[in-house]
C-alpha cells in the first residue's frame, strides 16, 4: 500500500515542477503591458 503514497508524492512533485516551469516561462516571455494613459512627448 505504501507504493500508492509514493506514486502520489512523485505525481504531486512532478506537477509542482511543471507548474513552476510554466510560471517561469510565462514570466520571462510575457510582453510588457501597454501604458494606460498615452505618454506625451517632452519638448
Amino acid at each position: 500500500m505504501h507504493w500508492v503514497f509514493t506514486g502520489l508524492l512523485i505525481a504531486v512533485s512532478a506537477g509542482i515542477v511543471v507548474y513552476t516551469g510554466y510560471l517561469l516561462r510565462r514570466l520571462f516571455t510575457a510582453e510588457p503591458a501597454a501604458p494606460d494613459a498615452p505618454v506625451e512627448p517632452t519638448p
